[in-house]
This record gives structure tokens, C-alpha cells and sequence, in this order.
């Protein structure tokens, strides 16, 4: 029998970025790095992909160079439009610096002539953090390998990216701030924007947004929040970013998956028989903070669907606990859904308390459809199998993570970093936000500030159109805001509790997800007809090999911007 691939090339490398946020919030944008990252295949670039100009930035262009152009740098690929790197995520080209031009100097707080200081929130993770790491079989590294891995990470990026003459210099906040303690939260942001000097922060406390907040009053950037809604992503602009999608833009997709394909059909797949032949009602029970930080996400979610005449039977709010806190929780929660006759559970939540309620409504003989919507870590098959399986058995829905890959294949493949220094590192801490920050200081220009950081990111050329790729977009070419967050699509699973994970040694560890229609990423008001849920045949559990549309382009490495070829 062929020896099964250790999950620690899968997982264990990415860990840090794994345990980020609100338990494994950060989970989205783990695959979007990995190997090559990445599967454009050049042909759908637009023309014009140089970064935008601006006011402050027009006199420093042109001490680029005479005739310098995007087009003539090294490393722009002229197919693609973008720097020679093997990742979808590459950058538009930009000129090459000039290292002896005027970049502005000192163009904002954390910015020098031939500085960037960016600050990494170092605290402990928490409970939740730790619960989920033990879930998922992580292996952290000790901390003078985690903090000799980043500085590899930022150094790739400082090689291959165009600072404009600066480096990026890291500084780490220590704390051991609980990450729902918003008074220390607030003293954390004062003191790396205050006494730090950063012009941008990487990472934060979990469950609060006051840190994130009270950078953006003081003009720092940060890399930090896990999926808030748009509202206050709009409220902070340009400073705050992040890797998940807005709650906002979650409930577009949530609502769009309820109304045209399940609201006024019946619960075929609920585990009560007596549902199959009665048309659906919708009972919601999510996630919120103590300064009700989601309830915006939800009221539009409910605005959408009550536009065509869905209305839910119950919305049940309930904070994160632990342990007795949520029995208790669920225990309640679980009473009201049975006694309205919710026949869909959509939930909306942290991947902890579905043990708690799945586990209630068995003990309650309560059987109903349980819907998925993609929430932090509960479409992931390692937290799934803590759930009752026989309740479980039953959840669907929509997931914002990428399907499984073969870690012999994510391996092979490699990544920016690993391509880069020709040797695969143990970690790659906060690989996606690092990824983010060089990009759109790339495309921000010499002058950096928020607002030109923000312009380059907008100019981004969005990617979609993969199955095992994220779509990725800025500013408001999709959606109808300004969008300051990275993922853009979601695709559609199924629980199947009586097939093992291909990823684990012991094949008697059963339990995992199954996407239908290839995986296909659907962007927002795509779904229409889709692929038949609970049929194996036609699903997928992992991919052993990369969809060929999907496969990193290919280039010789190189130590930085000048020497490619």
C-alpha cells in the first residue's frame, strides 16, 4: 500500500497564518501561497497594467529614468503584465527604480528615504487558537525558527518586489494581551504606531477590532482583522486590509446560495424525514463580539434575503465561550430552533460551537438540514469530525476555502520564498500579509503613503477562474463598494462522514468534504445551476494533481529585479 504523506508539509508550515484571527480565520488565503502559487495562464490580462498615477507621485516618476516603462523592466513578463514570479498573485510590472532617484523620503509616519517599518503583533495565541492548532495536528516552531523564517519571507519580498529604494525592517510587538481585551488592545495600536514607529501593523488581537481601529485614527496601516463588515472597512479606509473576505461580502454570498438554491423548495437533505415534504424555514445563529462588531453583516444578510421575500424564523446572536458557556448556549439555542420548526440551521459562527449544538440537537432528537456558510474553520474536515457526525452528516452549503491538495504535490510545487532561496523553509509566518504589504507597496510608487497604497492595490489585475486558486480583486470593479479585502469567491460542499481523509496515516480517521462541479469558485451572482449534493459521483475530496488552467507560471529564480531574464 503506497505510504500516506505527513500532514506537516500540508499544514504545519503555515501554522502561524492558520491560528490567525478568530481561531483558523486566516485559513482563506493559506493555499493561495502555497506552490508556485498560482495557475494564471497569462491570457486575460488587460493591456494597462502599470500601477495608477498620482499627485504626489508624478514628480518622483519621471526620476525613474528616461523612457523607463513597465513594459521594459527585467522581470515584467509581456504576456502577463506582471513581474516574473511563479504566483497568479504577481504584481503588475512597474518601472525598475532607480536607486539614485528622489523617492520622497520621508513621505509618511514609518517611512523613510530607505525605510519601511512594519510592525508584527507577537501575542500568545489564545484558547481558541490553541484548540484549533491541536484540531488540525499543528506543529509550531520554537520561536527563534519562527522569527528566522519570517525574516526570510520579508527578505524575499524585499529582493523580488520594488520598494523604491527602501527596505522593509520588522520590529515585533510583544504582549500577552487576552484578544478580546480592548483596553489592551487600544494601548497595543498606540504603542506601535507611538513608540514603534510603524507605518504599517501585521496581525492583532482576535477578538476585537479596537486595535485595528485606533491604527487607522493614527494613520497605520494594518494587515489585521479577520472578516468584519464592510462598513468598517469603509470607516478606516484606506488603512485597514484584510485576507478573508468582509463579513458583508460572506452574506452576499450566503444569501445568494439560499435564494437560488434553496429557499422555497423542501428540506430534502434534513436527518427528520418529516422535513423532506415541508418547504424550508431558515433559523440563524452567528457570531458576534461584545461591541457588536457583526451585527451589520447580518442585518444586510437578512435586508437581502427579505428582498425576495425570505424572511427568517429565528436570528439567534451568541458570543464565543468556552467549554459550559456554550452547552448552555446551544442547549437554549437548540430549544428555539426545534420549537419554531426551523427545518435549515444556517450557521454563522466560530468552529467550536457546532460540537456543542450538533451534539444538543441529537440529545434534543432534533434533526435539520444544517447549512454552511463558509465561517472560520467550519468547512474544514479536521474541526468537522468534533462535530456529531450523524447531525453532520447533513451540512452543506458554501465554503471560502480552497480544496485539499496532495501535500506531496503542494510540496513539489514550492512557493515565492521557497523558489526564491532554493530550499524549502519549516514555516512561512504571516506569508499572505506579507505578501499583500509588498504588493501594493509596489504598486503604490516612490511616494508612499496610505492613500497611494491604497491606489496601487486598486490598480491590482484581479484574478478568478480557478478551482484551486482564490479570486482575488480590489477597489470596485466587482463588487459594489470599495473592496479592501483580497478573496472574492466561494465554492460548494457536502459533509460525507464515511470516507477517511486522504491526508491521514491512519485510514480509520473518517470524515471529510466534498466539493461539487470540479470545485468551481463561484463569484458573487454566479450560482444558478449547480451539481447535485450528497452524490459522490462527480464530487471531489482532494486534488492529486494542479487543474492545468490552474498551475503556476514558470521562471527561472533570481536573487532580485535586475537579473531576471
Amino acid at each position: 500500500m503506497e505510504e500516506r504523506p505527513q500532514q506537516r508539509s500540508v499544514l504545519g508550515r503555515y501554522w502561524p497564518v492558520l491560528v490567525v484571527g478568530v481561531v483558523v480565520a486566516a485559513v482563506v488565503l493559506v493555499g493561495a501561497l502555497r506552490g508556485g502559487d498560482d495557475g494564471d495562464d497569462g491570457g486575460e490580462v488587460a493591456a494597462d497594467t502599470t500601477a495608477p498615477d498620482t499627485d504626489e507621485g508624478e514628480g518622483e516618476g519621471e526620476d525613474e529614468g528616461e523612457g523607463a516603462s513597465a513594459e521594459d523592466a527585467p522581470d515584467c513578463d509581456p504576456e502577463t503584465g506582471r513581474i516574473m514570479i511563479p504566483s497568479v498573485y504577481a504584481p503588475n510590472c512597474v518601472p525598475l527604480w532607480d536607486d539614485a532617484a528622489d523617492n520622497g523620503g520621508a513621505t509618511h509616519a514609518g517611512v523613510t528615504a530607505d525605510e519601511i517599518v512594519v510592525v508584527v503583533y507577537g501575542g500568545e495565541p489564545d484558547e481558541n487558537a490553541l484548540q484549533a492548532r491541536s484540531a488540525l495536528g499543528l506543529d509550531p516552531p520554537s520561536d527563534e525558527e519562527h522569527a528566522e523564517n519570517r525574516q526570510k519571507v520579508v527578505d524575499t519580498y524585499n529582493a523580488l518586489f520594488e520598494t523604491y529604494g527602501r527596505t522593509v525592517h520588522v520590529e515585533v510587538l510583544e504582549t500577552d494581551a487576552a484578544g478580546n481585551d480592548e483596553v489592551a488592545a487600544r494601548a497595543n495600536a498606540i504603542r506601535a504606531a507611538d513608540e514603534m514607529g510603524a507605518f504599517a501593523v501585521v496581525g492583532g488581537p482576535a477578538n476585537t477590532p479596537v486595535f485595528a481601529e485606533e491604527l487607522a485614527n493614527r494613520g497605520v496601516l494594518c494587515l489585521c482583522t479577520a472578516s468584519l463588515p464592510i462598513e468598517r472597512y469603509l470607516e478606516w479606509a484606506p488603512h485597514v486590509w484584510g485576507g478573508l473576505m468582509s463579513s458583508t461580502q460572506g452574506y452576499v454570498h450566503r444569501a445568494d446560495f439560499i435564494l437560488s438554491q434553496l429557499a422555497g423548495e423542501p428540506a430534502e437533505f434534513a436527518g427528520d424525514e418529516a422535513f423532506h415534504t415541508q418547504e424550508r424555514t431558515f433559523g440563524l445563529v452567528w457570531y458576534d463580539t461584545p461591541d457588536n462588531a457583526y451585527a451589520d453583516g447580518v442585518a444586510y444578510f437578512e435586508e437581502l434575503l427579505a428582498a425576495e421575500g425570505v424572511e427568517l424564523e429565528l436570528d439567534i446572536r451568541y458570543e464565543y465561550g468556552t467549554g459550559a458557556n456554550l452547552d448552555e448556549d446551544a442547549q437554549s439555542i437548540i430549544a428555539q430552533m426545534k420549537e419554531a420548526g426551523v427545518t435549515s440551521v444556517i450557521f454563522a459562527g466560530d468552529p467550536f460551537m457546532p460540537t456543542s449544538l450538533t451534539n444538543q440537537a441529537t440529545a434534543q432528537d432534533y434533526w435539520p438540514e444544517w447549512i454552511l456558510t463558509g465561517s472560520t474553520g467550519t468547512d474544514v474536515s479536521a474541526l468537522a469530525r468534533s462535530y456529531d457526525q450523524e447531525q453532520w452528516r447533513h451540512a452543506f452549503g458554501i465554503s471560502f476555502t480552497l480544496p485539499i491538495m496532495d501535500p506531496r504535490l503542494e510540496q513539489q510545487e514550492g512557493n515565492v520564498v521557497s523558489w526564491h532561496l532554493g530550499e524549502e523553509l519549516s514555516t512561512y509566518p504571516e506569508i499572505t500579509s506579507w505578501d499583500l504589504l509588498f504588493r501594493g507597496i509596489h504598486l503604490a510608487g516612490p511616494e508612499l503613503t496610505p492613500e497611494t497604497f491604497r491606489d496601487g492595490l486598486f490598480s491590482f489585475e484581479p484574478v478568478s477562474g480557478h478551482a484551486t486558486r482564490y479570486g482575488v480583486s480590489y477597489g470596485t470593479e466587482l463588487w459594489e463598494w470599495e473592496d479592501y479585502t483580497s478573496a472574492d469567491d466561494v465554492k460548494i460542499i457536502w459533509y460525507d462522514p464515511d470516507t477517511a481523509d486522504p491526508r491521514e496515516e491512519n485510514e480509520e480517521v473518517l470524515g471529510v468534504y466534498r466539493c461539487i462541479d470540479g470545485c468551481r469558485r463561484y463569484l458573487p451572482g454566479e450560482l444558478g445551476d449547480i451539481g447535485p449534493l450528497f452524490e459522490e459521483d462527480g464530487s471531489i475530496v482532494w486534488f492529486t494533481e494542479r487543474p492545468e488552467g490552474d498551475r503556476s507560471p514558470q521562471y527561472p529564480p533570481r536573487t532580485g529585479r535586475e537579473d531576471a531574464s
